[in-house]
């Protein structure tokens, strides 16, 4: 099963860029505040448990929305 990602930046215009980028800061304040909250509270968990499935499904959704075809 061969799949290539291509990106079109004419279909997608600079603010909707801009809010992906935005999003994506989000995401990693949120993992950086996470990982510094459970190392300063020293909660009974690794900060793993949050932030990798905060990362895997932002990049699911990133690469289903950036892969979806109009068609």
């Amino acid at each position: 099963m061969k799949h290539s990602l291509h990106l079109d930046e004419g279909r997608y215009p600079a603010k909707v860029r801009w809010f992906l980028a935005a999003a994506w800061l989000v995401i990693l304040a949120k993992c950086a505040a996470v990982w510094w909250a459970v190392g300063y509270w020293r909660v009974p968990f690794s900060a793993a448990w949050v932030i990798v499935p905060t990362l895997i499904f932002a990049a699911l959704a990133t690469a289903l929305w950036l892969g979806l075809r109009d068609e």
